[in-house]
């Protein structure tokens, strides 16, 4: 009985401990004074990405993913194509056709009429794929909230690897929001 118990010590410690060493490295930051709780409605914007392998999704792919993460999230999550064609219906000006400089442009001038604020994810992947998520108010493009996430060296750049990471990126947010709001009643 003693060997048996003994034996699933030394298994919980080695599925814990693997869990822990695969763990993806975050870290999140509020900017002094922003109130996220007045978010109700967050757009996706346009990532700045560069594809490296070929096997990872292209640009157009990464922002569908990431909208399509925010399924796990309770915020609504309006999504870069649907600013895109509001744009291009209202004001006769196609986001997608114009260069990324223009397009990020024009889509901060105009995220306004959709949602409360946007946010912007900008992939850095050398040795390893790392994501860095910032949230800014639309309207006056104030930075409010940034997050980064860090993939493990045995994560290659997949789908299920950049959904994983984005919907961190959204538990992460809405974490930081209950907190505000707990703060708030307390007050």
């Amino acid at each position: 009985m003693k060997k048996i118990l003994q034996m699933l010590v030394i298994a919980c410690m080695v599925v814990l401990g693997t869990q822990v060493a695969f763990a993806n490295v975050d870290k999140s930051t509020v900017i002094e004074g922003a109130d996220l709780t007045g978010i109700h409605r967050l757009a996706v914007g346009s990532p700045l990405y560069m594809q490296v392998n070929e096997k990872a999704p292209n640009k157009a792919q990464l922002t569908q993913i990431v909208y399509d993460a925010s399924r796990s999230a309770r915020t609504v999550v309006v999504s870069y194509d649907t600013v895109a064609d509001g744009v291009r219906n209202v004001k006769s000006i196609d986001m997608k056709a114009l260069p990324r400089r223009e397009g990020a442009k024009v889509f901060k001038e105009n995220v306004v009429d959709y949602a409360d604020a946007y946010v912007i994810l900008t992939v850095a992947n050398n040795s390893f794929t790392e994501f860095f998520f910032d949230v800014y108010k639309a309207g006056t493009n104030d930075l409010l909230y940034s997050y980064s996430v860090a993939a493990n060296r045995h994560e290659e750049d997949s789908a299920d690897t950049f959904k994983s990471m984005s919907e961190q990126f959204y538990s992460s947010f809405e974490r930081e929001v209950d907190k505000q709001m707990k703060q708030k009643k307390k007050k």
